[in-house]
């Protein structure tokens, strides 16, 4: 028999191979679709995203405000190393630098960031049980003046309210929420104020 002609062997690995790599797909899809990240603003959904992100780094190498690190092991095998945003010392610009670095195009040009609908990284919500303006009376609301889009305001207790559609997800508030520095909370980062996905956000709304 030629060299070059198939044998029943090789058509049983062959098979193998090809099941199992779909069976891997399959299970792949649903932990990419499920993962919980910030990603860059103009980002493609989380799938779209993940298909095309190479972890080349780029992104992150360009931010000039270093709110972009890459996600550590403790994230995912899928995510390791795909670039998230954390706003625990500056907030995103919307400067377009990552997607005119990125060499796939998992990052789309955001038009207008100051238009929500257009790029938003995610939505601020308020921990009440964290920020200092519910916490004591008068104490803070720093985070309504800083809020570029005036998302934020005062309701008649002078406690910050979010307008969630005018939130683009910048992570000012976050940046300069001074709760972690003067009271202590499980984990010592967190702050009155986070900035989530859309799919977290939706899950408040839900619990609510």
């Amino acid at each position: 028999m030629p060299a070059n002609n198939p044998t029943r062997r090789t058509f049983v690995i062959g098979g193998a191979a090809l099941l199992a790599s779909i069976a891997v797909g399959a299970d792949i899809r649903p932990l990419v679709t499920e993962a919980d990240m910030l990603r860059p603003p103009g980002s493609l959904p989380e799938d779209a995203f993940m298909a095309r992100c190479i972890k080349c780094e780029r992104c992150i190498s360009v931010c000039p405000t270093d709110v972009l690190e890459p996600v550590g092991i403790e994230g995912g095998l899928l995510q390791a190393r795909t670039p998230r945003l954390t706003f625990a010392n500056d907030s995103c610009t919307f400067c377009d630098l990552c997607r005119q670095v990125c060499p796939t195009a998992a990052i789309g040009l955001v038009d207008d960031p100051w238009a929500p609908d257009q790029g938003r990284i995610g939505a601020a919500i308020l921990h009440e049980d964290r920020c200092l303006a519910f916490l004591e009376t008068d104490s803070c609301g720093i985070c309504v003046d800083a809020c570029p889009y005036e998302a934020l305001s005062f309701d008649a207790g002078r406690r910050p309210v979010v307008d969630e559609a005018k939130c683009n997800g910048c992570g000012e508030c976050v940046k300069i929420c001074p709760a972690n520095v003067f009271t202590s909370f499980s984990g010592g980062k967190a702050r009155g104020i986070e900035v989530v996905t859309e799919k977290t956000l939706q899950k408040e709304k839900d619990a609510r």
